[in-house]
Parts: structure tokens; C-alpha cells; sequence
């Protein structure tokens, strides 16, 4: 009894410390110290492991539960094996609609076997919300702003990826039954787990005519020298039976089409079959963001590589002797570009000038990434049928496809060579992950074939996905990339308003309107699609000012007068005349616009407002008291 006392007042003890350290060290709410919490004891997730289906759809729910204020949970529509793609809206709801705020959005995994992407997105809708009450700059984004997450695409192959042994690279595509080996069967032949470890590796039989032995330490298969005379061994293939008794092994594996070669826009037969959006799983996606018209930029996460994959305008034609010289002056300036910041981006692409804006942004926002995610290399993306490519260029959204993760060469090449040899790879696993993740050879009696060898390669989580430690480092990095692309969204602004007495009761009002974001209200290639709402300046004014609808020549005086006013050789901001109350234009990114009215006034006072709307920079109003002295 005594000594139960005693472990009683122990743990007592450890409470009341760890309630007296909790006390002492409180979160700061809306604080800007690089040292503090926020946020992040309120809603504690493990982000050391991948989640299933139920696990992370789980997440998502108590998010829901937890931020009823600032998130919303809907499913967009069912998978093929009938799961919910259950996507979150995050936006302050005090502050105005979803669908009435730029949005951003978000998809991970529409490869099966991408899961990293669930990961990143899910850890970008924790930290929006968790840091909501703690951190200005995410308030300010989810006071403004929209972002449209949703974790898992693939759902089913996501699902089966995670629980289920399985390869790097399976299962990748949708559950479309499809017939293989031709045999009338569909998906019966499989790869699976021979040896019930968990984990899918390749099959050797011993062979004396085999062209592979073991390494020194027994833990590869690698090439046997000529006149090797120890063991040898043939490779077989990957784990797998032969469920069919065709006497082939795994010929006929679960998976339909690529998923991320079913979108409208380049789709081709090969890749994309049987016809754009085929799978229920992409109809859905594309469906939501068509009647979303507010999506302004679009992140697609994927691995493998370390990649900012970008879509850039179209190019035009050059031939093979301009493009190559294209091509060298573009390096030969960005060379010189990186001689004072390493990160500057420039691609040799040459762009008509109605998506000269577009590019040109584009190279800026990636720029910014390649800073932000420090090894990431930003490319210009493909255009297969792929959902980045559809965002674009059937939506006139600015898109990104991050390939995340990779080959640990960056922290693993020991000789600074640019790549990873196979010493260099053991290295790392036996001492930055204590020899977790590889599958050391061993014997299986396989029921089809015999005495056989399994083994010699990496853990699923160790190439395409990666390690358990290093998932929060990845997803962290990218949160703060989607997070700076939406803080430079655009935001309209009424910077200033002159007035000029011209003669009598005439006046001059030049309204100077700004667009503080690095991104334009609209794209280049919205404008092309007739899919953007021009901004627009509104003029009211009191019952005695009237506005005058005059090319101003004969108001101002002489010709020369009026060229100084409208083709001005310094670089000030573009004017426009107004030609009456509603005055429509773009404004581009960090651009500015003076918009000229002529107004008359009867009396000695009156008052002018304008109001400045922008469907995705927002709005402004301001007004001025015209006197006459």
C-alpha cells in the first residue's frame, strides 16, 4: 500500500509540472515572434506516418468539428469502388462567402501511389487553422481568400497504397477493370505479398547460368563479374502468384488509366483511355472547379523529383535555328541573374504578346519557389491531358505541379557528384535511419515456384514517398509556398484621386487605381477565353456634378498639351479616358492605371465617389469634395 502511495504522488507530481509548464509557456495569440507557438497544441496530428482513407478522412471531419467557423466538409462526388472524395473549404465565413473570394486549389495523389500528396495537403488545411488565431499572415489569407483541399484524388488506389504491401509505383492509376493478358478475366493476376513481410519486393531463383550474385554484405543483387564462380541468381520479377495458372506471374495487376492523362485539354488515346474524363474520380475534380469560377490558381501535388512544374503560355513558332539561339541568350542571362541571386528563373520560351503578362508572372511566382522550397528546380509543365495543363488552358487558372520529394541526394551524396550511388544509398539508410527501409535478401518456398530468393531492394516508403521523418519537412515547405502564391493574389486598391480646374465650372479628375498583388485581376489566358470579369471604376457624384464626355482637346488647349497628358515618354502609369460612369479595364500584376474624367459643377461644392470593383481583387471606394475657391 505504501508503495502504491508513493507511485500515486509520482504521477501527481508529473502532472501538476507538466500543467505548471503549459501554464508558464501560454500561446500568444496573434503574435509575429519567430520563437513562439501557434497554434499547434490545439489540434495535435502525428506527422511521422501516412494515413488510410478512414484515418485521414477522420482528420478532416474533427477539423470540421473543431473550425466550424473557418472550414467546411462536402463531397465532391464518389470514386469508382464508391468512396467519398471529401474535400475542405477554408475560409473566415464572418468575412463573406467562399464563392465570393479568390480561391485557391489544392489536390493531392492523383496517382495511387503518390500518398506524400494527401500529406501536404491535409498539413496545409492543419496550419491554415491552427495558426488562424496566432499568426497575422494566415489570417489575413483566410480573412480574403478561399482554398478549395482536397487530400486524397485517387481515393481508392490512395487507400490500397497505404494499407495494403505494394511496390513504390502501384497501385497508380484508377480502379478501371481492365483485362491485360487478354484471357477474358479482369485484374486476376496480381502482384502480392509471397513472403507476408508486409512490403513487395522482387524474386530470384538460383541460377548457374544467372548473370546477378550477392553483394559483399549479402543486402543486394548486383552484377556477377565474369568467371564469378560463387552462388548466382536469375531475377524473376516482382512478388506475385500465378493466380491464374497461365504459368505468368502478376500479368494482370489492378488499374485502369492514368488518371492524370484523363483531362479534356491534350488528351490522347494512349495514356488517357478510353475517353476524357472517363473516371469518375477526375469528372468530379474538373466538374467542381468549372462551376468555381472564383479558382484563381491551382496546386497539384505529386512526386517524384523535386519539381516546379508551371504552365506557361503557349509558345510561338520559331525555328530550330531561333529557338537554339533563344536558348543560349536565355542562359547567358540568367547566368548572369544568378551571379547575385541563385534562385532567378528564366526559360526559353518565346510568347506572343497577348500572353506576354502571363509569363512573365509566372517566371516571378516560381521564383519565389524555387526560394521557399530551396531544391525544387521549376519547368515549364507538359500538357497530356493533364489536370495542371486543363486548369490552364480551360479554366485560365495559373497552375503548379509540385513533384515532391525524391532521391535523398541532396543529403546523402557524400562525393558532391550530382547523383547517388548504391554505397551512397546504404550509407544513409544505416545511419540516418538506423538500417530501417531495405529488405535483406532471404529463401521463401514459393508454392509455384520452388526455393526461391526475395528481397534486396528498398521499402515501399523509401523512394517515390518518403521516410516517416522527413514528411512534416516537406509538407511544411510547400505549405508556405501555396500560402505566398495566395498572398500575392490580387488586390485593387484606390491610390489617388487629383483634381485640376480647367476653366469654368470644368474639372479634371485623374483617380489612379493599383493592383498591389504580383498577380494580374485576370489572366492572359482567361482574357483569351472570354472567362474574366473586367475590373471597373464607377463614378457618382452629387446632384450638381455631371460628367462630361469630351476627348478633352477642347478643354485642355493645344494638341501638343493633350500628347504630353496621353503619350507621356516618362514611365508613369497608363490613362485611360473615362467615356462615363462605368469605366471597365485589366489591371496587371503590381500595375497601376489612371483613369481621366471630366467633370461640371453648378455651385460651390459637390462631392465625387468612386468605387473600384474587382471580381478577383476585390473592391475600394473613395470619394472627394470638389470646392470652388
Amino acid at each position: 500500500m505504501k508503495t502504491k502511495n508513493i507511485y500515486n504522488r509520482i504521477i501527481i507530481i508529473i502532472f501538476i509540472s507538466i500543467l505548471t509548464v503549459q501554464l508558464a509557456y501560454p500561446q500568444s495569440k496573434l503574435q509575429k515572434s519567430a520563437g513562439g507557438e501557434h497554434g499547434e497544441t490545439d489540434f495535435i496530428i502525428n506527422w511521422k506516418r501516412y494515413y488510410t482513407y478512414d484515418e485521414w478522412t477522420g482528420i478532416m471531419k474533427e477539423m470540421q468539428k473543431k473550425y466550424p467557423g473557418l472550414c467546411e466538409l462536402e463531397s465532391i462526388g464518389k470514386s469508382r469502388m464508391g468512396l467519398d472524395q471529401l474535400l475542405l473549404t477554408l475560409t473566415n465565413k464572418s468575412t463573406g462567402s467562399h464563392s465570393d473570394k479568390t480561391a485557391i486549389w489544392v489536390d493531392g495523389a492523383i496517382h495511387g501511389n503518390e500518398v506524400n500528396g494527401i500529406t501536404c495537403s491535409l498539413y496545409l488545411a492543419w496550419y491554415l487553422l491552427t495558426r488562424y488565431d496566432y499568426d497575422p499572415y494566415v489570417k489575413d489569407l483566410l480573412d480574403s481568400h478561399t482554398f478549395y483541399i482536397l487530400p486524397g484524388l485517387n481515393v481508392d488506389a490512395n487507400n490500397s497504397f497505404v494499407k495494403a504491401p505494394n511496390t513504390a509505383n502501384n497501385p497508380r492509376e484508377t480502379y478501371r477493370p481492365e483485362d491485360n493478358d487478354g484471357d477474358g478475366l479482369y485484374d486476376e493476376d496480381l502482384t502480392e505479398d509471397v513472403d507476408g513481410d508486409g512490403e513487395l519486393s522482387y524474386m530470384y531463383r538460383e541460377d548457374p547460368e544467372g548473370n546477378l550474385r550477392l553483394s559483399a554484405d549479402s543486402r543486394r543483387f548486383v552484377d556477377a563479374e565474369e568467371g564469378f564462380e560463387g552462388l548466382r541468381f536469375t531475377r524473376i520479377g516482382s512478388e506475385g502468384f500465378d493466380n491464374d495458372g497461365d504459368g505468368q506471374i502478376n500479368e494482370d495487376d489492378l488499374g485502369g488509366p492514368d488518371p492524370n492523362r484523363n483531362f479534356p485539354y491534350g488528351w490522347n488515346l494512349n495514356a488517357g483511355n478510353p475517353y476524357p474524363m472517363s473516371e469518375p474520380e477526375t469528372r468530379n475534380v474538373f466538374e467542381f472547379q468549372l462551376a468555381h469560377p472564383n479558382i484563381f490558381a491551382s496546386f497539384h501535388y505529386h512526386n517524384t523529383g523535386r519539381l516546379i512544374m508551371f504552365q506557361a503560355p503557349p509558345p510561338v513558332r520559331q525555328s530550330a535555328s531561333q529557338h537554339e539561339q533563344l536558348r543560349e541568350e536565355t542562359e547567358r542571362r540568367l547566368q548572369e541573374m544568378k551571379k547575385t541571386n541563385k534562385y532567378a528563373q528564366l526559360f526559353p520560351r518565346q510568347v506572343s504578346d497577348e500572353y506576354r503578362h502571363d509569363m512573365d508572372v509566372q517566371t516571378k511566382i516560381v521564383s519565389e519557389g524555387a526560394y521557399i522550397l530551396k531544391n525544387y528546380e521549376p519547368v515549364i509543365g507538359g500538357l497530356s491531358g493533364q489536370a495542371h495543363a486543363a486548369t490552364y488552358y480551360m479554366l485560365g487558372a495559373y497552375s503548379y505541379l509540385i513533384e515532391l520529394w525524391g532521391s535523398p541526394v541532396d543529403i546523402a551524396d557524400t562525393d558532391n557528384d550530382g547523383r547517388l550511388s548504391d554505397e551512397e544509398y546504404m550509407k544513409w539508410i544505416d545511419l540516418d535511419l538506423a538500417g530501417e527501409g531495405w529488405i535483406t535478401p532471404h529463401k521463401v518456398n514459393h508454392p509455384d515456384l520452388g526455393e526461391i530468393w526475395i528481397g534486396g531492394s528498398a521499402k515501399k516508403h523509401m523512394q517515390r514517398t518518403p521516410p516517416s521523418r522527413y514528411i512534416e519537412m516537406e509538407a511544411e515547405k510547400n505549405a508556405r509556398f501555396v500560402m505566398y502564391c495566395a498572398s500575392q493574389f490580387p488586390e485593387v486598391k484606390i491610390e489617388d484621386i487629383k483634381l485640376k480646374a480647367l476653366k469654368a465650372n470644368i474639372y479634371q479628375v485623374d483617380v489612379t487605381v493599383r493592383n498591389t498583388g504580383e498577380y494580374p485581376t485576370a489572366s492572359d489566358r482567361s482574357v483569351q477565353l472570354e472567362r474574366y470579369i473586367p475590373d471597373m471604376l464607377q463614378f457618382r457624384g452629387s446632384d450638381n456634378i455631371s460628367l462630361v464626355v469630351t476627348s478633352g482637346k477642347d478643354l485642355i488647349g493645344e494638341s501638343g498639351r493633350r500628347r504630353s497628358y496621353f503619350r507621356r515618354s516618362d514611365p508613369g502609369p497608363e490613362i485611360q479616358l473615362s467615356a462615363g460612369e462605368k469605366t471597365e479595364f485589366r489591371l496587371k500584376g503590381k500595375g497601376k492605371r489612371v483613369i481621366r474624367y471630366y467633370l461640371a459643377m453648378d455651385g460651390k461644392q459637390g462631392t465625387v465617389e468612386f468605387t473600384l470593383s474587382s471580381k478577383m481583387g476585390g473592391s475600394d471606394r473613395e470619394s472627394v469634395t470638389i470646392r470652388l475657391d
